[in-house]
């Protein structure tokens, strides 16, 4: 996922930008507030964000500088600024890279590829779609959304190459894109389907004693944001990156299953197993993954070689997702977090009884917090925020906190939904190419999408 720096001259300005106030926060931090930590800390997350958007340097490069400023500057401690590589989602990648070259390796993904060709539409539309609908599907039984993205990547590029998309094209990009947009986004709308739901919950729960069931939280959010959202991001992604695909033809008969893929297909039933079951023994997603990795290249089951792990492996996701992480990490460390959403919360004018204005109004404060914090971190955040909104708009606690669901699912910036940054490492894709139908995607969300949202929900006596 590494790109070679900065091919355009916005990119570069950008970049100048960035740094420059980085710079700004750090030397000017002590002078202007009495929390000398939360300045410092804006300027070295706002320079990695600013460095993601604009790939003006890689990925893994400004993960890099971020840990390095961060601990020598004192902004935040050791154990916060690289809790990203004892988080399971640094590891998920990790067997995920593994799990990928194994299939590759195996034959097994061109096997279950060449099924994908057989069922899906020869349209390029048809086939982003299909491999959206099918990573979501996977959510209703596989409650990890990183899981989900490791397992779903590696097949949309072995998708995308059996299509005649070649590495590095639009094309490719676009079909990875789509699959991991379908394991995460849309799922935000089905309760235990991502941890950031099940972190909204518990914030929830916790501060106000208000609990939410699966059928009336999936019935307000899933509709409209969840399912109409994924064809709307199937008709983009055919807008901006589709291509006439190269179908080839559908042999009448296979090879039988080698000896390598029958030993694959084992480890991944048996992670999927634990995956799915992971409320029953507790064992975390991350580890079931390094663990199927490690089985992978183990002597004696032999489908990737110990040296594969050398030679074969660029780290640079590895580090990425790390790197995202830790912002989000450092955010809430330094109380960034809470002195963004006290900012936007003194900044935007709440209108009393304002229906759909106070809507888009409630999305603008959560957006403004899941920017900086990425939206795992967003919801205890924002349930502090929501006894304060529901006096100020005159909305019920239970109204606002629910509103803050579409900031999750309509977002500007890739590094904000960290499965999805998952799914772009693994395959390869750009931050600049997932920037490149994130941002329109927001456009079309907050003239289409969010209307139908509050109409949907005003419908079901949820919003006001």
């Amino acid at each position: 996922m590494a790109q070679n720096g900065a091919r355009h001259p916005a990119a570069r300005y950008g970049a100048a930008l960035a740094i420059t106030l980085a710079a700004a926060f750090l030397v000017a931090a002590p002078l202007w507030t009495q929390t000398p930590g939360v300045l410092p800390a804006a300027g070295i997350v706002g320079f990695a964000i600013a460095m993601w958007a604009t790939g003006a340097m890689p990925v893994h490069v400004t993960a890099l500088v971020l840990f390095l400023a961060a601990v020598v500057l004192k902004i935040a401690p050791p154990e916060v600024v690289f809790s990203g590589f004892h988080s399971t989602a640094v590891w998920l990648v990790f067997g995920g890279i593994v799990l990928s070259l194994a299939a590759q390796r195996s034959g097994l993904a061109a096997r279950i590829v060449q099924t994908l060709i057989t069922h899906l539409p020869a349209r390029y539309f048809g086939m982003a779609a299909g491999v959206a609908v099918a990573g979501m599907l996977l959510g209703f039984v596989m409650p990890a959304a990183s899981g989900r993205a490791v397992l779903m990547a590696p097949l949309a590029v072995a998708f995308a190459a059996s299509l005649g998309f070649e590495k590095n094209t639009r094309a490719r990009f676009g079909i990875v894109l789509a699959a991991g947009w379908g394991t995460t986004v849309p799922l935000f709308g089905v309760l235990p389907a991502n941890v950031v739901n099940m972190a909204f919950v518990g914030a929830s729960e916790s501060i106000y004693g208000i609990g939410f069931t699966y059928f009336s939280y999936t019935l307000l959010n899933f509709p409209v944001m969840g399912l109409l959202g994924t064809f709307v991001m199937a008709g983009l992604v055919t807008l901006l990156f589709g291509a006439p695909p190269q179908k080839p033809e559908t042999r009448a008969a296979t090879a039988p299953p080698s000896g390598a893929e029958w030993r694959l297909a084992a480890i991944l039933l048996l992670a999927l197993a634990l995956w799915v079951t992971d409320v029953l023994h507790g064992i975390s997603p991350g580890w079931v993954a390094l663990g199927a990795a490690l089985l992978c290249v183990m002597p004696g089951i032999g489908i990737v070689p110990a040296s594969a792990l050398t030679s074969e492996i660029n780290y640079s996701s590895w580090f990425f997702v790390a790197g995202v992480i830790g912002v989000g990490a450092i955010a809430n460390h330094t109380g960034l977090g809470a002195a963004i959403g006290n900012l936007v919360l003194d900044s935007v004018p709440l209108t009393p009884d304002g229906g759909l204005v106070t809507f888009y109004e409630l999305f603008a404060i959560g957006s403004a917090v899941s920017i900086v914090t990425t939206s795992p971190a967003a919801p205890p955040i924002m349930a502090s925020f929501a006894e304060v909104i529901a006096q100020a708009t005159h909305w019920p606690l239970r109204s606002v906190l629910l509103a803050q669901v579409p900031t999750w699912m309509i977002y500007a910036l890739p590094h904000q939904a960290p499965p999805v940054a998952i799914a772009m490492a693994l395959g390869g894709v750009p931050i600049s190419a997932g920037a490149r139908l994130l941002v329109p995607y927001t456009i079309v969300g907050l003239v289409v999408l969010l209307p139908l949202q509050y109409l949907w929900g005003h419908a079901l006596g949820v919003y006001p």
